[in-house]
């Protein structure tokens, strides 16, 4: 049996009502945790012991960012035991995913799944970076079960769009091996020299693909088992330039720790991201 870990920040904390307790009536895992981010105040905790469900252990903090939410979190499950699965909170698992649990870990440290939505809507996405490698039989038909490469070597892919460090799908990540604590030590020493403002713009997908990379693993195996509903609390697209600045700072930190080639070409992707982006502000006419 698994633990089951959600995050999420203060003002979704219905989800946890809404979907991740429908999470835990369908995986019935070992342990359930809560991850609530932005508690900075009593009346929080005064409402959160409210509104948390009996058998939900609630853990808070204001991390302010998802990523060293993250890092406190796989700091955290070296104190559990057996294998620990972390689901967006927007997001429902399919029953099968028990079935698939089964198969997918066995095959590595960590697997990830997909939510139907995203796969319906755009898998040249994910498949731009995966390869097939087996098919799972389960009661509704045969799923296909893909592995994603976390680090993208690649001469393309220092000119399009996408992180040089990527898990791949993420609304459900399954650890069946952990970093270890050194690692997690480096890599937010790292992130916490990024400016506070747009630690926000480094995708938590980006840093779990560094983390897997330090681990040594190559590819991350995953398939289709989710629903996301979609919280619609954000307003779009983050501006190009932030991101840009964003990740330059924390490749340059990264390498700072590491002192790897990999970090060096990093941070050679979004200083010309940096470069570009800047040349559109200014071709848009905006400095006449």
């Amino acid at each position: 049996m698994v633990t089951l870990v959600t995050y999420l920040p203060f003002y979704r904390i219905h989800e946890i009502n809404e979907y991740f307790m429908r999470n835990v009536e369908i995986l019935k895992p070992r342990d359930a945790i809560a991850y609530i981010d932005n508690v900075y105040h009593e009346r929080q905790r005064e409402i959160i012991s409210r509104v948390i469900p009996s058998g939900i252990e609630a853990r808070v903090g204001n991390w302010r960012n998802r990523n060293n939410t993250w890092l406190t979190m796989l700091r955290d499950f070296h104190n559990l035991s057996g294998e620990v699965m972390v689901v967006d909170s927007d997001n429902v698992v399919e029953p099968s995913l028990t079935d698939v649990h089964k198969v997918l870990s066995t095959q590595g440290p960590i697997y990830t799944i997909l939510d139907e939505e995203a796969w319906r809507r755009n898998p040249r996405h994910f498949l731009i970076r995966s390869r097939k490698i087996n098919d799972i039989e389960l009661p509704d038909g045969v799923r296909p079960v893909y592995a994603y490469k976390v680090y993208d070597n690649s001469i393309s892919g220092m000119f399009r769009g996408g992180s040089v460090f990527f898990i791949g799908p993420k609304q459900v990540v399954t650890f069946m091996k952990l970093p270890d604590t050194e690692l997690i030590t480096k890599v937010e020493r790292a992130l916490n020299r990024v400016d506070p403002w747009l630690r926000n713009f480094i995708s938590d997908e980006t840093l779990l693909g560094i983390v897997a990379h330090l681990m040594g693993v190559i590819e991350v195996p995953w398939t289709i088992a989710s629903h996301h509903y979609h919280h619609g609390s954000t307003l779009g697209k983050a501006t190009e330039l932030l991101v840009a600045a964003a990740h330059h700072q924390f490749a340059k930190e990264l390498y700072r720790e590491f002192h790897r080639r990999e970090f060096i070409r990093y941070r050679i992707k979004y200083l010309l991201s940096t470069i570009r982006n800047i040349d559109n502000i200014m071709s848009a006419g905006d400095f006449e």
